[in-house]
This record gives structure tokens, sequence and C-alpha cells, in this order.
């Protein structure tokens, strides 16, 4: 990782989860090419890790909707 020189301005949560989508944004090559979803999805999920709060990947959301299908299409049993 290069050297990123992050100052945060305040104590807020948000200002600390900013200055981690700086970081995550220059390591990933996305500070002049990222997109608004990016940065959105992103900055979230910065303030979820701030606030200790438990952090889903959209790839798991993508699972448990497949998941989800996949329990629904089985046959229901027969009601006696």
């Amino acid at each position: 990782m290069s050297d990123v020189t992050i100052e945060i301005e305040g104590d807020s949560d948000a200002a600390v989860a900013l200055a981690l989508l700086r970081m995550i944004a220059v390591a990933e090559g996305k500070e002049e090419v990222g997109d608004r979803g990016w940065y959105l999805e992103t900055y979230a999920a910065c303030l979820a890790v701030v606030r200790d709060a438990d952090v889903m990947d959209l790839d798991d959301e993508e699972e448990d909707e497949e998941e989800e299908g996949e329990e629904g299409d089985e046959a229901e049993p027969a009601k006696a």
C-alpha cells in the first residue's frame, strides 16, 4: 500500500468513516474513477465498521436470495 496521509477533521463516527473511505479509494484506485454507487456503498460499510456493526457483503446478500429461492422451489408437504 502506498504512503497515504489522511487527516481526520473531528472525532465523529462520520469523520472517521470518511477518512477510511478515502484510504480505501486510494488503495483501490477509485479516487478519480469510482462511481456514486461505489462511494455510497463503501461509505456505508465504513460507517458500520466504525460503529462496530456487522457489515454484510453484497455477495452474501445475493447468496441469501438464491438460497431463499431454492427453499421456495421445494414441494410443500401435503396437508392431511
